[in-house]
């Protein structure tokens, strides 16, 4: 640092500016939307040689972990109320969050969807191989997608046993570790629930109850950064574990139905629909209330 820059750094005492969590998920959000998944699209409906459809595969993979990077950044016990109810997520997307973002199980039934594909069209290479050159096309009812190679066409055809196994180990990861996560919230809740009412109890004046009530806050909110924090570790081990164990075909299969999930959930279409079909409160329900 320059000698004309420490005076004024010593004197000035105003924190620099936070920005809020809510700006940075938009410039994240549109990354993903307006580039990532553009780039990714255009190398798999090419010939994209593997290595380069593999730099783009860890470009994405990356830009989603430092999602999950950022949030524990942003985690304190002032912040953590906003984090645990994000308001930059829309009504669509709330029933898919558990502790503040996707629930886990969405990544492993989202891998699972590409599977049930496969199964339920048992077509191999060797099958299409044995039709005439000039019917390749003329598949009728195969899933294929037809403006894409057939590397990624064929991409979840024959899964084989050692991938299976890995998957069904990831599954059951999951199944151990999210049941634990919502126990350890449930307990820091009853916990904090328990200590505001015994400060209420044992503080007669205002000033004391405000004291006790806010030390059983500051310890509620503690426990919750770090709960927040290891859901956000499995989600990020969750969706790196899967696209570790994927070939890099499908695993670009993988994480562009990832992304593009995230982005149908700000679909403006698709949000008119919803905001459509709110239930209203008819006036006998007002007249109860």
């Amino acid at each position: 640092m320059s000698k004309m820059l420490k005076p004024f750094s010593l004197l000035s005492r105003k924190k620099p500016a936070t920005r809020p969590f809510k700006d940075y998920y938009l410039d994240w959000f549109n990354t993903l939307k307006n580039h990532l998944i553009p780039l990714l699209d255009r190398s798999l409906s090419s010939s994209a040689p593997a290595p380069l459809l593999s730099s783009y595969v860890h470009l994405l993979l990356h830009h989603i972990l430092s999602f999950y990077d950022a949030l524990d950044a942003a985690a304190t016990p002032d912040s953590i109320p906003h984090l645990l109810f994000p308001s930059w997520r829309t009504p669509i997307e709330t029933p898919f969050l558990v502790l503040g973002d996707l629930h886990p199980y969405l990544f492993t039934n989202l891998l699972r969807s590409f599977l049930d594909d496969q199964s339920d069209d048992e077509v191999t290479q060797s099958d299409v191989e044995n039709e005439e050159r000039s019917q390749l096309y003329d598949v009728g009812d195969l899933d294929f997608d037809l403006e894409r190679p057939w590397q990624v066409a064929m991409a979840w055809k024959d899964v084989s046993k050692n991938l299976m196994t890995q998957i069904e180990q990831i599954e059951c990861g999951v199944r151990l570790m999210v049941p634990a996560l919502l126990d350890r919230a449930r307990k820091a809740q009853t916990g904090f629930v328990r200590r505001v009412a015994e400060a209420w109890v044992d503080n007669e004046g205002k000033k004391e109850r405000v004291v006790g009530v806010g030390e059983a806050v500051k310890m509620e909110m503690e426990e919750m950064v770090v709960v927040f924090a290891d859901a956000n570790r499995l989600r990020k081990s969750v969706i790196t574990e899967i696209v570790g164990a994927l070939d890099v075909f499908q695993g670009a299969l993988f994480l562009e139905g990832l992304a593009q999930f995230l982005v149908g959930f700000r679909d403006p279409d698709l949000l008119s629909e919803f905001e459509k079909c709110k239930t209203p409160i008819n006036k006998q329900a007002r007249l109860a209330l």
